[in-house]
């Protein structure tokens, strides 16, 4: 597994490994609904979202960094906001995770009370209602008997199969949110961008040609 992780991931420095996403444009990172709102108002590409998270999955234990590839340089005010979209996106995505795991245990926990209280009516009902036929006194303490423990049973079925998911993904979110997002620009395309605006400030020999 370990190799396979080292294979699918670069070395970023130190033991951190770089969880690479490669765009045209800043803009790519971010949904495009409305375009005429500027990218720092916009959610983030659910896409690019989830490759994050997955990615993260992935990892692990390991350590990482976000390395966004651009094909040209830019400006130190666009970093900025791109590393605060991030870190406030999954800080929102963890708190509502945080808010539903409240939610579930909240739910379990009155689950529980109702679960227990039924089964207490039900012992009772049995020791106190001799006076009634024995198909009612089956039927009403059977009744109760089965609704206390698919009450208890939905309690706990939350925990066991929703708990360790909730939990899980709030880490997740944690260390997104928390982790450091750097950019990357290759040489190759600092070169092809640098010769195509040379390129565009020579003039036209034909020009010349007319403005002599």
């Amino acid at each position: 597994m370990k190799q396979d992780i080292f294979s699918r991931y670069e070395s970023h420095s130190g033991k951190r490994l770089a969880i690479d996403v490669s765009v045209g444009r800043i803009g790519e990172l971010f949904e495009d609904f409305d375009s005429a709102a500027s990218y720092v108002k916009k959610d983030l590409d659910q896409d690019f979202v989830e490759y994050l998270i997955e990615s993260v999955r992935e990892l692990g234990s390991y350590d990482f960094v976000i390395r966004i590839n651009l094909p040209v340089p830019v400006q130190e005010r666009y970093r900025k906001r791109v590393r605060k979209s991030i870190k406030s996106y999954f800080r929102y995505t963890e708190l509502l995770e945080r808010r539903r795991l409240r939610m579930m245990l909240w739910k379990s926990f009155l689950l529980f009370c109702l679960g227990m209280s039924l089964l207490m009516i039900s012992l009772t009902l049995k020791e106190n209602i001799g006076h009634l036929s024995g198909v009612m006194q089956e039927l009403m303490v059977e009744g109760l008997t089965v609704a206390a423990w698919v009450s208890l049973w939905s309690a706990f079925g939350g925990l066991i199969f929703e708990l360790a998911g909730i939990i899980a993904d709030i880490r997740v979110y944690r260390r997104i949110a928390g982790r450091e997002v750097v950019f990357k620009t290759s040489s190759l395309a600092r070169t092809l961008h640098t010769d195509d605006v040379k390129e565009k400030r020579l003039p036209d020999p034909g020009m010349i040609g007319k403005a002599a």
